[in-house]
């Protein structure tokens, strides 16, 4: 009571003090609002290649796909595709529900200064292995976009 006459010298002085102990510890329990993992900026989704075809010349597979439409973000544009393949024996046999391993073979920058439409790489087969291809496609920004359809050769 004795410190409560010292600290309050007027009503209005009281209620300041009053009011400001009570908003400290209420934010001090409450904080900031809803406690998760911190989210990354939202990116502009990097498109993929929707059709991938495949030739064969001599002993050459030769992949060919149309570059999508660039998107409007200048940080989402193509930087360039990425050709993986998986391969195996023929003498392995063929396991259905295995999953396909892919390893990435070639880097192909995107053209800036042509308008290039069509995307071309080759690349020379031994006998007795099966094949599958895909591409994906990398943003200036880094990320990495959805696989192409799978085309595939046992040579």
């Amino acid at each position: 009571m004795f410190i409560n006459k010292i600290l309050c010298m007027g009503l209005k002085r009281c209620f300041v003090i009053q009011l400001a102990v009570i908003m400290t510890v209420s934010v001090s329990f409450y904080g900031c609002g809803r406690k998760a993992l911190p989210l990354p900026p939202r990116q502009t989704p990097v498109p993929a290649v929707k059709d991938l075809s495949l030739n064969i010349e001599a002993d050459t597979a030769v992949l060919t796909w149309t570059v999508p439409d660039k998107p409007e973000d200048k940080n989402a544009g193509i930087k360039g595709f990425v050709v993986h393949r998986a391969k195996q024996k023929i003498s392995e046999g063929d396991c259905r529900n295995c999953p396909v391993k892919f390893k990435p073979v070639a880097e192909i920058p995107a053209e800036t200064k042509t308008s290039l439409k069509k995307i071309k790489y080759t690349e020379q087969l031994e006998k007795g292995f099966k094949y599958v291809f895909k591409v994906t496609i990398t943003s200036n920004a880094g990320a990495e976009g959805g696989d192409s359809n799978h085309v595939e050769i046992i040579y």
